[in-house]
């Protein structure tokens, strides 16, 4: 990756503990990546580095990918592409709806075009992805959340800055939804960290693609996979983890998005008060954005 693209990421954003009720266990701390750029903080930035330096090594202008109504993937990508000299185009799953958004992604220049949610259906595998993209030209085609081999490289730049912040035996708590993150960093953190990912979505198929991501010889960071609080209920957040996010943010001061970090420190919360960690170990949860989406829910962008 060049350095031109990592300029604007050089600076490890900081690892901050957590107070009040998080350390009547364990000291639990928080990295804060929605902190690392005020347009693509969060884990985007990572996946979509790794995309756009394949892109320009093979000739791309053209970035292409796929998402919802509220995705911050592709809120990320339409201001990654004005900032880095892409065009950018979106397919948006289901009918034709103007978010704040989609509107924030066409403003930056990216092009919109809704398809039927059948036809969506399609993404997870090559062939349905080529088919939903090749009307569009010649572009370089990012899988739905940066998933893939390019995407898991460029998170090798976040391990190895959370590497060289911590020291010792590692608990590392990551929000899943497409599982490239989690798979990037499980493929290039050492063995003394643990990485437990905590499913965003009702996918029956995400382990199997998270397996499918890493060496066959892997012999780095072990790898667990959690269920979360309603994973099927993301149009409106459940009370149960309104009053969690509530709580978390007055306690500690730190915004979440509703679909992601929240769900993961809900279950993570849920998990200490009956896990048995080894002494000494520090449990790092990864805060990985996605703060835009907070205005789906009718909520402001800030605690």
């Amino acid at each position: 990756m060049t350095n031109s693209l990592l300029t604007a990421f050089s600076l490890p954003t900081p690892i901050q503990s957590l107070t009040g009720s998080w350390q009547s266990r364990y000291p639990v701390f928080m990295k804060r990546e929605e902190l690392r750029d005020p347009e693509l903080g969060g884990n985007k930035w990572c996946k979509l580095m790794g995309h756009i330096e394949a892109a320009r090594r093979h000739g791309h202008d053209h970035l292409l990918s796929v998402g919802g109504a509220w995705s911050n993937h592709l809120h990320a990508l339409a201001l990654a592409g004005r900032r880095f000299g892409f065009a950018t185009t979106g397919l948006v799953r289901g009918h034709e709806v103007m978010t704040e958004t989609l509107a924030d992604a066409a403003n930056a220049g990216m092009r919109l075009h809704f398809i039927p949610r059948n036809a969506y259906r399609q993404r997870h595998t090559v062939e349905g992805l080529s088919g939903l993209t090749m009307a569009y030209g010649r572009a370089w085609i990012i899988p739905e959340g940066g998933e893939g081999r390019h995407g898991a490289a460029g998170v090798t730049h976040l391990a190895a800055e959370i590497e060289s912040q911590l020291s010792g035996q590692v608990i590392l708590a990551v929000p899943v939804g497409s599982g490239t993150t989690m798979a990037g960093l499980v493929a290039a953190l050492p063995s003394r960290f643990q990485v437990w990912g905590f499913q965003a979505f009702n996918d029956a198929s995400l382990a199997t693609r998270l397996a499918a991501q890493l060496p066959s010889n892997h012999q780095g960071a072990g790898w667990r996979l959690y269920p979360t609080e309603a994973m099927r209920t993301h149009h409106q957040l459940p009370e149960k983890l309104m009053l969690f996010m509530q709580k978390f943010e007055q306690e500690q001061g730190i915004a979440l998005d509703p679909i992601y970090t929240v769900r993961m420190l809900s279950a993570l919360d849920q998990l200490l008060a009956v896990a048995d960690i080894p002494d000494n170990s520090t449990i790092l949860a990864l805060h990985t954005g996605g703060l835009q989406g907070r205005r789906g829910h009718g909520l402001a962008l800030a605690a």
